[in-house]
């Protein structure tokens, strides 16, 4: 059996597709994660040949602060949204290899805080996406030279920094099982109703 051929046979199963997606997007998501940051590392590392190593990451930390403030926002949005109790919102504070953070408090029971532990540590991957994405359909659609500019400026940003830290990676791992179950049950019902 070829893969493309194991590809149609799980497509055509609806358990088996909602079962290899609900195995597989949570460890995308990770993977993604690790990918942005390593890419992000790298180009540093290859600008660092040509420039001060400590000018890039200078430039990367501090020139695009509102890639942190708008990562740190994320966190603090999607507990907040998921039910969690936020209780401390640092949008911009150096520690150690830090640049900011958010705490939360899990509230609810062990679904809600799976939920929670998961969108809440994943978010600057999630909302970073929209506001790359916002930010690029803005510069295609919009005429004004300093609104493009503006726009290009903050998506940059926020592709700075949508990655996900070792304690979010930390945090959303304890999400998963119950994600994996909910990612189950929403793509059988998006595929029962045809729209998957």
């Amino acid at each position: 059996m070829t893969f493309t051929e194991l590809a149609k046979d799980i497509y055509s199963n609806n358990i088996l597709f909602a079962a290899v997606v609900a195995a597989l997007l949570p460890f995308a998501i990770i993977l993604l994660g690790l990918f942005l940051n390593y890419l992000r590392d790298a180009l540093a590392l290859l600008v660092g040949f040509f420039v001060d190593p400590w000018l890039v990451y200078a430039t990367i930390n501090y020139l695009f602060f509102p890639g942190v403030m708008l990562h740190e926002l994320s966190h603090a949005f999607l507990a907040f949204i998921t039910g969690a109790e936020v209780t401390e919102v640092a949008l911009f504070k150096r520690e150690g290899n830090s640049l900011g953070h958010v705490n939360f408090r899990n509230r609810g029971n062990l679904f809600f805080q799976a939920l929670q532990n998961t969108f809440a540590s994943a978010a600057p991957m999630f909302c970073g996406a929209a506001i790359v994405y916002a930010c690029y359909f803005g510069i295609m659609h919009i005429s004004i030279l300093w609104l493009r500019i503006l726009l290009g400026y903050i998506g940059v940003s926020m592709f700075c920094h949508m990655t996900m830290s070792v304690d979010d990676l930390k945090i959303y791992v304890k999400g998963i099982p119950i994600f994996m179950g909910i990612l189950f049950v929403l793509t059988l019902a998006l595929r029962l109703f045809g729209i998957v």
